[in-house]
Parts: C-alpha cells; structure tokens; sequence
C-alpha cells in the first residue's frame, strides 16, 4: 500500500512539474533584437472576420533608436516605442498609445494582438522581412 503511495505522489508531482514548465502566452519576453525590423501583417482579424493582407499594405516598422512606423493601408503613423514583457508599446506624435501584444514568437513569424487608447482591436499573422 505504501508502494503505490508513494508512486501516485511520483507521478502527481511530475504531472506538475510539467505542467508547470509548459509556456503561456505571457511568458514570452521580448527584447529589442527580437523585434527590430519590419514585420508585414499577412492576416489581421477584427470583430470576428478575418482578412489576408496584401503585401505591403499593413506593416510595422521597429528600429533600434526606439522610433517606429506603422502603416495600416493608406495611414500612417510614427512615434517611439518601448517594451514591456511580451507587449511592445508605442507612442504616435498625436499622441495615441498602441500596443502590440506578441502572443506567438518563432523566429520570423508572430501572432500580434493589436490595440489602441482610441479603442481599436485587431489580431495580426505578421512575418519578419
């Protein structure tokens, strides 16, 4: 009886071991050498209905002296950014806050939950040039 006791505490305790070195979304930390560059939305999704992007026509722009650029079709924003966890945040000179929330990082590609202080919400597939 003892035998099977400790047994089941092994194998409780290494189910949680486990489970508790899987990663979650909020475990991803960025850092400036990760996310410099230009990422090109490929998929966007707002309210429920999803779009493929066009090449060239949503991407944003991350460079290494904190500036950002952001162009969403035929608008254009600019600003500086900085990074906080797994979230990039800028700042446009209107100013409005964005925050690009990486969900998903492998390598070049990434899934962005976009959103903004004037209350816009999207979900991005962007791909690294």
């Amino acid at each position: 009886m003892m035998k099977k006791i400790i047994v089941f505490m092994l194998v409780l305790l290494s189910s949680t071991l486990c489970l508790s070195s899987c990663s979650k979304d909020d475990d991803i930390n960025l850092s400036k050498e990760s996310v410099i560059g230009t990422w090109d939305v490929t998929w966007a999704e707002m309210d429920g209905e999803s779009l493929d992007v066009p090449a060239g026509y949503v991407y944003i722009t991350l460079n290494n002296d904190g500036t950002y650029k952001v162009v969403m079709f035929s608008d254009r924003y600019s600003g500086t950014y900085k990074i906080e966890g797994n979230t990039v945040i800028g700042t446009t000179l209107d100013p409005i806050t964005e925050y690009f929330k990486f969900t998903k990082l492998e390598g070049d590609n990434a899934e962005i939950d976009y959103s903004n202080s004037e209350e816009d919400f999207y979900k991005f597939k962007a791909t690294k040039r």
